[in-house]
């Protein structure tokens, strides 16, 4: 007999129990209509999803393999009510397998997935919010996350997929055409592909991302993509390397990007880049989670050229960069779309040392404004000085910053710069640029600048020191030595508000100096001022130019909202005192002053006339004021009346000044028992009221 009929009897009957329940299960889940359990399918997906899933198709279930699979027709999962579209992802027909061993060993690896005709609909509004990003949608998910970590996938099929992409805050519109194909389509080199057209910030948009069948995937094996885009004169051509197949945390690229302005990659990235000139820029770039690198940026700006290292991190509420870079040669022409100016003309940049036509990129246009919307035109060529391009103020809070740069070289046409240095900080909106320093060959423009943009209207301070900066290195080329020689040194403090440098030099509050300790200037400019008609052009037509020695200069202006008045203007030269007084209107840019001057000797045919600068600050105009003759004043009447503005103007640049030699000599000789009384000062010597201070009432008296 059977060994399993001479078991006990009680065990004979639960073994055979259990083989009846075991086939029972195995009939039931082969006739088992799965279709009964997609209300509660579809309401675990919604429950992890927090969106509302349905299912309209059949749902099959084939669990008889060491990889199970399941296939449903008809699955929807919705967008958050907000959306415009009603469903994020919706498919004909969705087929997954799972790997039983895998799974056994703590591994999700999926298979084959086939997905056919699958509609995915992905939104941003202009609040931020995303529908791509689950759970909470009442506010705007700000805080960076790691891009995720996808299942391994052996085998993926697409068939007729179809991409809709809006994002009001990026400005992008997109529709496009998903495909991947199994071994059938080796042949053609792009078995994956990704396709779309459409618009950013309003300018026409193409990306195509094409790559080798998704089959046969090995999570130790890289896959390649080749990625083309083209956004209005944006120009992207990118290898991409994912190192493990469906881990987007890990990402190589080696990528070649051109354009009219780096500021629209804005509407890429995310990132506030500054304007510029065309630009082309090329480097790789290594992710790992949410961290972005760039250890061999390297490039052009305009005609100036741009290498070094970048570091985004993103896993803050703002993403910040970090970036060390350097210039061989800087063309300082390159700098003018960052201030708010738009991008110089062809012509005007290729004077400039700036590349041939056919460099790369072909397109050109008007640069964007500062920090603004690149289909806004730039309003700084208005004839203008200050530009009024207004910083945008939600992308300087958007994202933190730290940026170092050096400039070698700097190439200036009117100028004798040798390098340019800054550090850049950027914290929740507050921007500081300091220490921010411009090294001429002699001498050095240094300080910084605070942008407190925290506020609806931004706050600005500007600090700024005039370093012994050698006035012999301006000269024109057909000269040998410049009309002034001497080492100027000064002081720039103001504050004002608004979004724009033209905002900022309209409400300006603050004092402007600089000094002149000793010096030479050209004999004939100093006799005109004089004005000795005679002597000064013949002086001019004569060869070599003579030179006359500066005792003492100082230029003192205080700014009031937008407008600066003279406290004090003050040449003492071995011939001629130079006293002057005005202002200058820096918003309308209007500019009103008065230079006169004060033989020291008697000049026969000397007229008392003023000379005039008016016009504006981009196209002055000098003139001569008519007016009736004047009688003679002494010289130590002018020194009296400008004692205490010069002695304060002295103090405010630099304490030490008031005791140079040469000024301290000029300010004793005010206090001299030769002087007359101010009562009669000359013509031309700033009075109180038109932005001279009051001069010194225990002044000298005379004899």
């Amino acid at each position: 007999m059977p060994e399993f009929f001479r078991t006990h009897p009680k065990t004979r009957w639960t073994t055979i129990t259990l083989g009846a329940l075991l086939l029972v299960i195995v009939l039931l889940l082969a006739f088992f209509d799965w279709n009964l359990l997609r209300p509660m399918v579809a309401h675990m997906i919604s429950t992890r999803t927090g969106r509302p899933v349905t299912i309209t198709g059949d749902l099959r279930v084939h669990p008889w393999s060491f990889t199970p699979s399941a296939e449903v027709d008809g699955l929807s999962v919705g967008n958050p009510d907000w959306a415009k579209q009603p469903v994020m992802l919706g498919a004909r027909s969705l087929m997954l397998s799972i790997s039983l061993g895998r799974l056994l060993r703590g591994q999700l690896v999926l298979p084959r997935i086939e997905v056919r005709e699958p509609s995915i609909d992905l939104e941003r509004d202009a609040q931020g919010r995303a529908s791509w990003e689950f759970g909470n949608q009442g506010a705007a998910q700000n805080t960076g996350h790691a891009p995720p970590k996808l299942p391994t996938i052996r085998r993926l099929l697409i068939e007729q997929g179809h991409l809709r992409v809006t994002d009001a805050i990026r400005k992008l519109a997109l529709e496009g055409t998903l495909e991947a194909h199994d071994e059938g389509a080796r042949t053609q080199g792009s078995a994956f592909s990704l396709e779309c057209t459409g618009s950013l910030n309003a300018k026409p948009f193409r990306a195509h991302l094409r790559g080798g069948p998704l089959i046969d995937l090995d999570p130790d094996h890289p896959y390649d993509l080749q990625a083309d885009l083209r956004a209005s004169d944006i120009m992207l051509d990118a290898h991409i390397t994912f190192p493990k197949p469906f881990d987007l945390g890990a990402v190589r690229a080696r990528f070649d990007l051109a354009g009219g302005d780096l500021a629209d990659v804005y509407y890429l990235t995310g990132l506030a880049l500054p304007n510029t000139p065309p630009y082309h820029l090329t480097g790789s770039l290594r992710a790992e989670g949410t961290v972005y690198r760039m250890d061999d940026l390297k490039g052009r700006l305009g005609s100036s050229d741009l290498e070094g290292e970048m570091r985004i991190e993103t896993s803050a509420e703002r993403p910040k960069l970090t970036a060390r870079l350097h210039s061989s040669t800087l063309n300082l022409v390159d700098v003018a779309p960052t201030l708010g100016h738009p991008v110089a003309a062809s012509g005007e940049q290729r004077s400039s040392g700036a590349p041939p036509a056919s460099a790369r990129p072909t397109p050109r246009r008007s640069a964007a404004t500062h920090k603004t919307e690149p289909s806004q035109p730039a309003t700084g060529d208005s004839g203008h000085l200050f530009p009024d391009a207004q910083l945008q103020i939600e992308r300087v809070r958007g994202m933190d910053a730290d940026v170092v740069y050096n400039a070698a070289a700097v190439t200036a046409p009117k100028l004798p710069m040798k390098q340019v240095s800054f550090h850049l900080l950027l914290d929740a909106g507050l921007l500081k640029i300091d220490p921010l320093s411009f090294t001429l060959s002699m001498g050095r423009f240094a300080g910084g600048v605070r942008i407190d943009a925290r506020k609806d209207t931004p706050q600005t301070t500007l600090a700024m020191s005039i370093d012994q900066i050698d006035l012999s290195q301006f000269k024109s080329a057909q000269q040998t030595q410049g009309p002034l020689q001497g080492s100027l040194v000064g002081r720039v403090q103001v504050h004002g508000t608004g979004g724009s440098i033209h905002d900022l030099a309209s409400t300006a509050s603050g004092g402007i100096s600089v000094a002149l300790p000793a010096g030479q200037l050209n004999e004939a400019i100093a006799e005109l001022v004089g004005i000795d008609v005679a002597r000064g052009l013949g002086l001019l037509l004569s060869k070599p130019e003579q030179k006359t020695a500066i005792r003492c200069g100082v230029a003192d202006f205080q700014a009031t909202d937008g407008v600066l008045n003279s406290r004090a203007v003050f040449v003492d030269t071995s011939d001629v005192v130079v006293t002057g007084r005005g202002q200058v209107n820096l918003g309308s840019e209007h500019l009103d002053l008065e230079l006169q001057g004060h033989p020291k000797k008697f000049r026969i045919l000397r007229l008392h006339t003023p000379i005039t600068l008016t016009g504006t600050l981009l196209h002055p105009v000098i003139g001569v004021k008519p007016q009736r003759l004047l009688a003679q004043a002494g010289v130590a009447a002018a020194l009296s009346a400008l004692l205490t503005p010069v002695a304060a103007a002295l103090a405010f640049i630099d304490p030490g000044l008031a005791k140079n030699k040469d000024c301290a000599a000029v300010l004793a000789e005010a206090h001299t028992d030769q002087a007359p009384t101010p009562s009669s000062p000359p013509a031309g010597t700033p009075q109180p009221g038109v932005g001279a201070s009051e001069p010194a009432k225990h002044g000298p008296t005379p004899k």
